[in-house]
């Protein structure tokens, strides 16, 4: 229910956006369609964890992380022993250490990160260049996207687009493998 309302509100925006003068400034419409794109229920097998971002849930607490997102606290029920983390604070270049026992809490997003594999740059490209505006067509665009959660610090070796294309495939071998990021299959 909730895709098919996001679906039609980008039919609305496309055709509009597509339609509007190109001396009109786009860029708040821009802004618009992308963040209408971010808000897609990603398909449950287009999500994805990195091994090294499993391990270290799994280390932390009993939770699933798959119901865990950008500002959800997380319980450090797990620990058996103080373990010491690099905590990352918003989209800073590099963490402080902080230590974390049994009970502690976390911000979900100060280790961990929920990246787009495919850009939602590129899915908005193709949808405003290369796509019709038509219900099914653009779901065909919107399923290509694919979620995966790593650690901050593996985030930080991505970069946000270089490398990347539609294909999930690619963006793996290209991007995330030649940054040593193994995904749990």
């Amino acid at each position: 229910m909730r895709n098919k309302a996001i679906i039609e509100s980008l039919m609305c925006l496309l055709k509009y956006y597509k339609t509007v003068s190109d001396n009109v400034n786009k860029d708040s419409l821009h802004y618009l369609i992308g963040q209408t794109i971010r808000q897609y229920d990603i398909p449950k097998d287009n999500r994805h964890i990195s091994q090294a971002a499993q391990q270290l849930w799994d280390k932390l607490t009993t939770g699933n992380i798959s119901d865990y997102h950008y500002r959800n606290l997380v319980t450090c029920d797990k620990l058996t022993e103080p373990v010491s983390l690099c905590v990352f604070s918003g989209a800073e270049k590099n963490g402080k250490p902080k230590e974390f026992k049994k009970g502690d809490k976390f911000i979900f997003r100060e280790l961990f990160h929920e990246d787009h594999v495919i850009p939602v740059s590129l899915i908005l490209k193709e949808l405003a260049f290369n796509t019709p505006v038509n219900y099914a067509d653009i779901e065909n665009v919107l399923n290509k996207m694919h979620l995966c959660v790593v650690l901050k610090k593996e985030d930080k070796k991505l970069g946000r687009t270089a490398g990347r294309t539609l294909s999930f495939k690619d963006t793996i071998d290209n991007v995330y493998k030649k940054n040593n990021i193994i995904l749990n299959v």
